[in-house]
């Protein structure tokens, strides 16, 4: 299996929300186009003249799009937290029920040794 790469270089004054919002847009849109082989069969640079016009149309969306680029990185940033938080809550709920099964065993032994 061929794992494509992806990079991109930017000034320190753009930031980093920019730049790694042009990388997502880029990897979604060429796996897309491109997945399931397609990029592994091509043959050197023949997707540049393709795919290098729809590179630049990211990245300029990008740039004229900063507002709506970081409310999308703040909300990426606060779903990440809730699925932290959702998954300690599941730990949660599964030790609990582990420790009513253990509970509920010791409640079926107590009663049969008192039964005996």
């Amino acid at each position: 299996m061929k794992i494509n790469s992806y990079c991109v270089v930017a000034v320190e004054a753009v930031g980093r929300q920019i730049p790694m919002a042009f990388l997502e847009r880029v990897k979604e849109d060429f796996s897309k186009r491109y997945g399931g082989g397609k990029a592994t069969n091509a043959k050197p640079n023949s997707l540049n003249k393709e795919f290098g016009s729809k590179q630049k149309e990211h990245m300029q969306y990008c740039v004229d799009h900063p507002e709506e680029i970081n409310k999308l990185a703040k909300v990426k940033a606060q779903v990440t937290e809730v699925k932290g938080v959702m998954m300690e809550n599941i730990e949660k709920v599964l030790d609990r029920g582990e420790k009513i099964e253990l509970l509920v065993d010791k409640t079926e032994d107590l009663r049969s040794h008192v039964n005996a």
